[in-house]
């Protein structure tokens, strides 16, 4: 039974941290107002976790981003045109991660202070990589490596702007799949 509460606790802490991370930033959080809205003592928290940045790690480490993968499955499609490999593989991935929208949220808004407050700007790098690498695919023409980086940006910011706005999953599923049309109609394009 013990062992029970001691979950019970723990994962309570974690969403009550989550809540305030969103709320507030990594910088702004204080792990007394985690304790207080989770109506426990400061101490029982340092049971759990060795201080507020690994309580951090904890909340946002089921979502901490590697596109790679995903950008590595639909590159290795043989077949297909840029968007219908999106929608193989890419745009269940972005579902996923927008089932967790607030983690991805804190992540990449809301990090300042941590070791990962870099990650948008990693994810927009490794975006860039993957646009390079269709505009190769599809296009002999040699393109400045910006218009790649603000494709990327501009890409990663529609997603972050889906989670930010979230409403409900089918109105999420349909705004993915007008941006993912708007971009992948204009690389396309060129």
């Amino acid at each position: 039974m013990a062992q029970v509460l001691k979950e019970e606790v723990r994962n309570r802490i974690l969403v009550v941290a989550e809540k305030v991370f969103y709320e507030k930033d990594y910088r702004g959080a204080k792990l007394t107002d985690i304790a207080e809205e989770a109506n426990i003592p400061v101490a029982l928290i340092y049971t759990y976790f060795k201080n507020k940045e690994v309580l951090f790690d904890a909340v946002i480490g089921s979502v901490y981003i590697n596109f790679e993968s995903a950008f590595n499955d639909e590159e290795s499609l043989e077949k297909g045109s840029a968007s219908e490999r999106f929608d193989e593989v890419g745009e269940n991935y972005i579902h996923e991660l927008l089932k967790e929208r607030k983690k991805l949220i804190i992540l990449m808004d809301k990090s300042s202070g941590t070791k990962h407050e870099k990650a948008k700007q990693k994810l927009i790098s490794q975006m860039q990589v993957h646009i390079e690498v269709s505009l190769k695919r599809q296009s002999e023409r040699q393109y400045d490596p910006m218009l790649a980086h603000i494709l990327a940006n501009n890409f990663t910011e529609g997603l972050l702007e889906i989670a930010r706005h979230y409403q409900n999953e089918k109105w999420a599923k349909e705004m993915l799949k007008l941006i993912a049309k708007c971009y992948y109609k204009g690389v396309e394009s060129l």
